[in-house]
């Protein structure tokens, strides 16, 4: 996944070489929820943010252009976790796991001008997020679950936003299509089970200024 993605940013970038590149920053929150597999974890809604450059390429099609960034996002998720831990009746426990990635959206923009400096826009496209930051984390107090994060993980955006001027605002839908990460168990009989794997969807809201 990660070698046809960066193959796809090399066409592009070749295709547009000779295109007036805006360059700018950007950043946002997003409303992400992490989904798994199995009963066993529960997670809530939690706001996480973004922040970093991003640029916008045009494409010799009428109100087509690329848009291209690289990101540092940081996410919060409060997990319930229900089992019961050996030698106890307590049958839940809720711990907060912080995940750190550099986040890289390509993605193919359509906008309609009505006005000078003024127009709306739809995009959409392929997102592939690299792990920073601690890899392992304890989803229980007695280091019985143990969530490892993978390296990369590959995503899917759709959204549209307006721009006025050197101004621009957005939002999104963040589709994760491969697992962001897996539990591990030391117990035997708790890891012989299917679905320990999870991945993140999230709403996104953004701004960008352009120099």
């Amino acid at each position: 996944m990660k070698k046809i993605f960066f193959s796809l940013c090399m066409v592009l970038v070749a295709l547009t070489a000779n295109a007036q590149i805006r360059l700018g920053v950007k950043g946002g929150v997003d409303l992400a929820k992490l989904s798994f597999k199995n009963d066993v974890f529960k997670s809530d809604n939690r706001t996480g943010w973004f922040i970093g450059p991003t640029m916008n390429i045009p494409i010799p099609l009428p109100g087509m252009s690329i848009d291209l960034a690289a990101l540092y996002n940081q996410r919060e998720s409060k997990i319930d976790v229900f089992y019961a831990p050996v030698g106890t009746t307590d049958t839940r426990q809720v711990n907060t796991l912080k995940t750190k990635q550099i986040i890289v959206p390509l993605s193919l923009r359509y906008s309609i001008y009505l006005g000078t400096g003024f127009n709306v826009f739809a995009f959409g496209g392929p997102q592939l997020g690299f792990a920073i930051g601690d890899k392992e984390q304890n989803l229980t107090d007695d280091h019985e679950a143990i969530w490892r994060l993978k390296n990369s993980a590959f995503s899917v955006n759709v959204g549209a936003g307006i721009t006025l001027a050197n101004f621009q605002i957005s939002a999104n839908y963040n589709v994760g299509v491969s697992k962001t990460g897996e539990v591990t168990w030391k117990n035997a009989t708790q890891a012989a089970a299917d679905g320990w794997n999870g991945n993140y969807n999230s709403w996104q809201v953004s701004a960008a200024y352009y120099f």
